[in-house]
């Protein structure tokens, strides 16, 4: 019997351990030898298959704009191996989550290139996206490099841009000197303020604004099918503005900067995934924070009402008319609503409704909890403030909280009403089809009597 306890480890000496132990300890090592030393060889020579598979290796990687027409993605690769045989560009705004997959066709073999363009005309950009993109290259033995991302600025490449950035907001324009800069950007900076004042927002991604001298030079940055009536545009997912402001206009720039940028601002506020921002609202505030008002809308706003051609409310929640004149009126009475609503509830108001919407709640809810009242009780209570008899808002036949308990009690009726039979009228097109349907027919027959007729009296006999 060994005695475990009578073994004992000295400081600085190998243990000492009896004969039958050491015995059994080299038995052991030499059953593991053969393990251990195929962990070597994985080891040594491992490391090495490693790093000689297959690599892929990027010659050329770049992309090129053409404002306003295209951004070409181009890409030559080589692989010290397989051969390369797919190749595909991923691409998309580096404001968004999300990007475009695009299977590019190549050529494949161990060195190949890529070319993908984007038609910009078709799928839309404004000047000045940030844009993201990568490629995916996989060869025949389904090695697959991804290559880091790389970053475009899809730029109006037509004019010499000068810029100026302060409380993350950068404005550029080409025409009007330093003091056309200066002053845009103090008109930003002022309505940055005040809407903090009012929804207690503040830029928190940067936004770029574009200013352009014109609207003919602006026509080509917008999208090929804006209505012509637009003047300046904001893609808040994107943080860009774009107008159209002549040198010198400083009215202009009072109007259009801080209407656009309320946009930016109150959308970066209310940002989620589901929405729920009523557009009056967001137009009323962005005409609300205009410096300069916006021309006869008091005078168009007054006749639509004495005339009972208002628009309702509830209308307005999700877009406004194409119609030029229609479009303005949508815009004079959206800012007449927010008015309202600050002068007799206060800014207050504003930001409960703001954070309301930035949490998705529904535009009667929302309304409802901040105002007390919904979306056709201020429709109507804002109309009482107008002149003309006829700006308030029609009332609504209730409608029943159920369906009534007898609605199958009575036979279905089958007559129309004054006891006229129900008749199916048939469409033009059947009556024209069966008219088309007879001829051939007569056709036929007479064709067929003639035939008949022939041969009774042996006109179609054979003479030899």
């Amino acid at each position: 019997m060994i005695s475990r306890g009578s073994n004992r480890v000295i400081q600085g000496a190998l243990p000492c351990y009896p004969a039958a132990v050491s015995e059994r300890l080299f038995m052991n090592s030499l059953r593991l030898f053969p393990v251990i030393s195929l962990l070597f060889l994985n080891l040594l020579f491992g490391t090495a298959m490693v790093y000689a598979q297959n690599t892929i290796t990027i010659i050329e990687n770049a992309a090129q704009s053409d404002f306003p027409n295209n951004i070409t993605f181009l890409l030559e690769a080589e692989s010290d191996a397989a051969p390369i045989t797919q190749v595909k560009l991923l691409y998309g705004a580096a404001r968004q989550e999300t990007l475009t997959e695009v299977h590019v066709e190549i050529t494949p073999g161990q060195r190949v290139q890529a070319q993908h363009k984007l038609d910009t005309q078709v799928t839309y950009l404004p000047p000045g996206t940030d844009l993201v993109y990568r490629w995916l290259i996989h060869d025949e033995d389904g090695t697959t490099l991804e290559t880091s991302a790389q970053d475009l600025v899809y730029h109006d490449q037509r004019f010499t841009w000068q810029e100026q950035t302060a409380r993350s907001v950068t404005v550029f324009w080409y025409q009007g000197g330093a003091d056309f800069g200066d002053t845009l950007m103090q008109t930003a900076i002022r309505t940055i303020d005040r809407l903090q004042d009012e929804i207690g927002a503040d830029v928190k991604d940067p936004i770029k604004i574009y200013i352009y001298a014109s609207n003919r030079d602006m026509r080509p940055a917008l999208q090929s099918n804006e209505v012509e009536w637009v003047g300046g545009q904001a893609w808040p997912d994107l943080g860009l503005i774009v107008g159209a402001i002549e040198s010198g206009n400083t009215d202009e720039i009072q109007r259009l900067i801080p209407h656009e940028l309320s946009h930016q601002v109150l959308h970066q506020a209310v940002d989620n995934p589901y929405g729920g921002l009523p557009v009056w609202f967001d137009e009323g505030l962005a005409v609300y924070n205009q410096e300069i008002a916006d021309p006869g809308f008091t005078e168009l706003l007054d006749a639509a009402a004495s005339e009972g051609r208002l628009i309702p409310l509830e209308a307005l929640s999700s877009g406004f008319p194409a119609d030029p004149d229609q479009a303005a009126l949508s815009y004079a009475q959206s800012h007449s609503i927010v008015d309202y609503i600050i002068t007799t509830y206060g800014e207050t108001a504003l930001r409960e409704l703001t954070v309301a919407f930035s949490q998705a709640t529904p535009v009667e809810q929302a309304l409802s909890e901040t105002l007390g009242i919904g979306v056709d009780d201020l429709d109507a209570a804002w109309r009482e403030t107008l002149p003309g008899a006829r700006a308030n808002v029609a009332p609504r036949a209730p409608t029943p909280a159920v369906a009534p308990a007898n609605r199958f009690n009575n036979a279905p009726a089958l007559n129309q009403p004054g006891g006229l039979p129900l008749q199916w009228e048939s469409p033009g097109w059947a009556s024209l089809t069966l008219a088309a349907f007879c001829c051939v027919g007569l056709v036929a027959v007479a064709g067929l009597t003639l035939l008949v007729a022939l041969r009774l009296i042996g006109v179609d006999k054979r003479t030899s």
